[in-house]
């Protein structure tokens, strides 16, 4: 952590536009040390241990160009979660590992082919299927090969990928019987189609078909991705479904945004970057949920960004239940009496950006229990505060 440390702090004091850039460009030095400090209360709605954590996250690294149209990448990171106790789960520590290793050619490329292979972060459309969440203290990496074929008009892309599997006393090694393959492709900025395979043997197989659209009306700016499913877990086919549909514009400083999401009591969200997409407490999958959401962020300068958020939640069938973002269930109610209504999430939070290399920042989330977790928990409603400073090279 302290060479990370020093690392940046010589790189930002040096002199020059973009003092980590070496021989004309061709060498980047990568560096990030990252400190969140969260409190967690009535985790699991008071069914699971409540946590004060510190969360430490460093990675160092560097990009390779010795041309136009290769790159190299690689970067280690290193994860911890002091405070905690024993037994801190792979969410959140790993120690010493690869983070991202691969090759990428004619990515810089307009037009024509382009291909990528190795282990890397990936995120695609609103990042609801594939995604690297940056906020998680291990963000998702993949073991992942794509071919792309661009025109001026659009993108054509085959890939597949496979979620590295964290194991805190050994290397991360790829575990490729889990996957997703598919084709995911871009139609300039108004829309997106893609068809995927998910395979998780001895649990679940899905076929995912879907699609983005994203249109001007008015002031607005409306966002529409309907999705269809083929999910079949323990050798039962079901079909399932799921919609989100958003409204943006921006007024002055400010911009907002209204959201609906809806997903079946059996859908598939393969690998999503979860965070932000139900309250930024992160307490729920997009399963088995409708969900409606209102956010809006301020800007009074250009570095500072504040943020206010608010959720609502009801059960798609208060049967199957509710379920975390580990798609672990959290509660049922297989009378189906406790009712739809799970309740409503407040959030603000703040960032700060200095000299693009230091960002400060914090935020408090606070839940209240509808009529489904009165029924079926302890009856407890999470809330949680962080705050948090990252230095990047």
């Amino acid at each position: 952590m302290r060479a990370v440390i020093a690392l940046v702090l010589l790189a930002t004091g040096m002199r020059g536009e973009e003092p980590n850039i070496f021989f004309d460009g061709r060498l980047q030095l990568i560096g990030e040390t990252r400190i969140r400090y969260e409190d967690r209360v009535h985790f699991g709605f008071g069914a699971g241990r409540d946590y004060d954590v510190a969360l430490l996250r460093q990675r160092l690294g560097f990009a390779y160009k010795p041309n136009a149209d290769v790159e190299i990448r690689v970067i280690g990171q290193d994860t911890r979660a002091p405070l905690y106790g024993p037994g801190a789960p792979n969410t959140l520590r790993d120690g010493a590992d690869l983070y991202e290793a691969y090759v990428d050619l004619f990515g810089k490329r307009k037009t024509g082919f382009a291909m990528r292979a190795g282990r890397s972060t990936l995120s695609y459309g609103d990042t609801r299927f594939i995604g690297s969440p940056q906020w998680a203290n291990l963000a998702r990496t993949y073991d992942m090969a794509r071919a792309q074929w661009r025109t001026p008009k659009a993108t054509w892309e085959f890939l597949f990928v496979s979620p590295t599997a964290i194991q805190i006393h050994r290397f991360n090694r790829p575990i490729l019987r889990e996957h997703m393959f598919g084709t995911y492709n871009t139609f300039g900025k108004w829309g997106e189609l893609y068809v995927l395979r998910h395979q998780q043997p001895g649990t679940l197989e899905s076929l995912i078909m879907g699609g983005r659209l994203m249109a001007p009306m008015g002031k607005w700016k409306l966002t529409l991705e309907p999705v269809t499913e083929r999910v079949t877990r323990g050798g039962i086919a079901t079909a399932e479904g799921a919609l989100a549909a958003n409204m943006a514009r921006k007024i002055g400083k400010v911009d907002l945004s209204v959201e609906y999401k809806f997903a079946s009591s059996g859908f598939d969200q393969m690998y999503p970057a979860i965070h932000d997409k139900l309250g930024h407490e992160d307490l729920f999958a997009w399963r088995n949920l409708h969900n409606t959401r209102a956010f809006g962020t301020w800007r009074p300068v250009k570095t500072l960004a504040v943020n206010f958020m608010y959720n609502a939640n009801w059960l798609v069938d208060p049967r199957v239940g509710v379920f975390n973002t580990q798609n672990r269930l959290i509660a049922r109610d297989g009378t189906g009496r406790a009712g739809r209504w799970a309740g409503q999430e407040v959030d603000s939070y703040v960032n700060w950006t200095y000299r693009k290399f230091l960002t400060l920042g914090g935020g408090v989330g606070v839940y209240a229990n509808g009529t489904f977790f009165r029924s079926t928990t302890p009856n407890r409603s999470p809330y949680f505060y962080y705050v948090h400073h990252t230095f990047t090279m």
